[in-house]
């Protein structure tokens, strides 16, 4: 089986696990792509607040987060996110980035490049919000935490690699490129790494840019030998307790 193939089976299972659903939850629904790309300008985001993708499964398949930005950019269409991904997926930041390589695990990009960088139909959904219980304050250092390892591309002085670093039988490599139209990936040992790094995948960075900023009970995921925060727990997480502000629905 594949890298993709593992990886997808493993969050499926997960996803199932925890009874995620996205199906009652209030949206803008529009029946075009091109019409949800304009309806996104109408929903405001916030500093530190996550975006979560659905995938046609109809499950959470990535979680962003809002960095500190212009008030003017803070909606759907125009904000800037911080995402851990790998290679060539939006922009990448830090010290794994140059003219001639580009092996860093942390990229910036909107939500709808995010998207377009993916096969049509391959995301449905998206939708916003803070973690539960959460001062303003405290949203406001999550975004200047993420809007800093934006720029810096180092989390404790180390750059990013994209890696599964919890999950069974994938956690030994990183993802250093990954063609989400063709779903091609290239990887490779972490022990062919010559500099300190630290390892990030989605749901972990933003759960730990959350913790950093002070915000309590950050749900973990607890399967085989998986721990920590995942997209889907956060997203469950939020849910649960009615922090899903608001969505975006669209029919391809």
């Amino acid at each position: 089986m594949s890298f993709v193939g593992i990886h997808d089976k493993i969050q499926k299972f997960v996803n199932k696990k925890l009874k995620v659903d996205t199906s009652r939850l209030i949206s803008l629904v529009t029946n075009s792509w091109e019409k949800a790309k304009k309806e996104a300008k109408k929903i405001s985001l916030f500093p530190g607040w996550a975006v979560y993708f659905i995938r046609d499964e109809g499950y959470v398949d990535h979680i962003a987060i809002v960095i500190n930005q212009e008030n003017g950019l803070l909606n759907l269409s125009e904000a800037i996110l911080l995402h851990a991904a790998p290679s060539p997926i939006g922009t990448g930041v830090g010290p794994l980035t140059n003219k001639t390589s580009d092996k860093s695990g942390l990229r910036i990009a909107t939500a709808l490049e995010f998207i377009e960088l993916h096969q049509p139909g391959y995301y449905k959904k998206i939708f916003v919000g803070p973690p539960p219980n959460t001062e303003n304050s405290l949203l406001i250092q999550a975004g200047k935490i993420a809007e800093d390892i934006a720029k810096s591309g180092l989390v404790d002085g180390k750059p990013v690699v994209y890696s599964f670093y919890n999950v069974p039988l994938i956690n030994k490599f990183f993802v250093y490129f990954f063609d989400p139209l063709n779903k091609k990936v290239k990887i490779q040992s972490l022990k062919k790494i010559k500099q300190a790094f630290t390892s990030f995948y989605c749901g972990p960075l933003v759960g730990e840019i959350w913790r950093r900023a002070g915000i309590t009970n950050i749900p973990e995921v607890g399967f085989l030998k998986m721990r920590g925060p995942t997209s889907f727990s956060l997203f469950k997480w939020s849910k649960n307790n009615k922090t899903i502000i608001n969505g975006l629905t669209w029919n391809i």
